[in-house]
């Protein structure tokens, strides 16, 4: 049976970035009923017949964990992060010793490899990952010598369709709200993020390197500002989306979709600018001392039947292009999981941007959340 190293919040596979000082008290209650937040990872010792990973909360499918695990007589023991700022956090304060496999955002994985963090995969004992779509192996630079694209999904707007029956068709509707929806909106406490939908919804490019550009982004957030809080929803049957209390979020796609095994009244689009669409990639680590058998964990995942059974338990889009004779066709022909092409076709990839952008949206991030430091 796998085993939990730490425990960790009731969050869902994705990117989870959570500002818990814009956090009103009954948000902090609620993250704090469902368990500990990630906040630092020991270092574990190394055992042959087990294997270390670090990912997010609900990532993979328990059943195939106890296959797998059946099947090669290890143990896989998982750490949790729940942010991506957190993970790299944990990960240099160990100079990523102790792991054997992270799930890494797309942004992160040539970084991770420069540093000496990754192995370079041996392409030869992975030969179910050339089921997977060339589009997710290459679509940012350095990412194929040491991830495989493990996931991919869209951010978009969820919302509550029986109390906002006219539902959403632009970001401008969550940036400039009406007064009645004045603190009923959550947004992602990002600001990268945050940036990226002000850019989008400017018809901007969320990657720009025009400091003009973001200034007109840090204004729409400004505006926007005194409407809003900073978090992410939990996707238990306590989330402040299903009490009413909060009425639209920016929020992952396969989220959306774990929040409507609840509720009927969840809804979730893409805007009429387009979104933001992100790949998660599984790494093997530099420091591992099991690199066949984490080659294997790669391998198995990718399998076309076990991908499939992994796909619509996370309810997020696989890569991998050989699942389909496996999939149902309820999960094939959902568009909250697969963007029609005019959606994709106007979405974007967050890649890296000059270092003073990044400096400027730091700033952003402090000017929105000051009130609550």
């Amino acid at each position: 049976m796998f085993k939990f190293s730490i425990l960790a919040s009731q969050f869902s596979c994705v990117r989870r970035t959570v500002q818990l000082p814009a956090l009103c008290a009954v948000w902090i209650a609620e993250l704090l009923l469902v368990g500990f937040i990630f906040m630092s990872v020991s270092v574990p010792a190394f055992a042959n017949n087990q294997l270390h990973i670090l990912t997010w909360f609900e990532c993979i499918n328990p059943e195939l964990v106890e296959e797998f695990e059946s099947l090669h007589n290890v143990q896989m023991l998982f750490s949790y992060f729940e942010s991506d700022q957190a993970r790299d956090e944990a990960v240099a304060s160990v100079d990523a010793q102790g792991y054997d496999l992270s799930l890494i955002n797309s942004l992160k994985v040539e970084g991770y490899g420069a540093r000496g963090w990754l192995q370079a995969l041996d392409q030869d004992q992975l030969p179910y990952t050339r089921n997977i779509d060339t589009k997710w192996k290459s679509a940012f630079e350095g990412v194929e010598t040491y991830g495989v694209p493990y996931f991919w999904g869209t951010l978009g707007i969820a919302y509550r369709k029986d109390l906002l029956p006219d539902g959403f068709d632009s970001w401008i509707e969550i940036l400039q709200p009406d007064e009645k929806r004045k603190g009923k909106i959550l947004m992602i406490g990002d600001a990268r993020e945050l940036t990226s939908i002000a850019l989008k919804t400017a018809g901007l490019s969320p990657n720009t390197n025009n400091i003009d550009h973001l200034k007109k982004a840090r204004k729409l957030l400004q505006d926007q500002r005194p409407f809003v809080e900073y978090a992410y929803p939990t996707m238990n049957e306590n989330s402040v989306m299903l009490t009413g209390e909060v009425w639209a979020a920016s929020m992952y796609n396969g989220d959306a979709l774990a929040l409507q095994e609840h509720s009927e009244n969840i809804a979730y689009m893409a805007p009429n600018e387009g979104t933001l669409v992100w790949i998660d990639y599984f790494a093997i680590a530099q420091a591992t001392n099991n690199k066949p058998l984490a080659h294997q964990v790669l391998n198995f995942i990718n399998r076309p039947d076990i991908a499939a059974r992994n796909a619509e338990w996370v309810y997020f889009a696989s890569p991998n292009v050989a699942t389909k004779p496996y999939l149902s066709a309820a999960y094939l022909s959902n568009t909250i999981i697969h963007p029609e092409n005019h959606v994709l076709e106007n979405s974007d990839h967050i890649r890296p941007i000059a270092p003073r952008m990044t400096k400027y949206i730091n700033s952003i991030d402090a000017e929105l959340f000051r009130d609550f430091q």
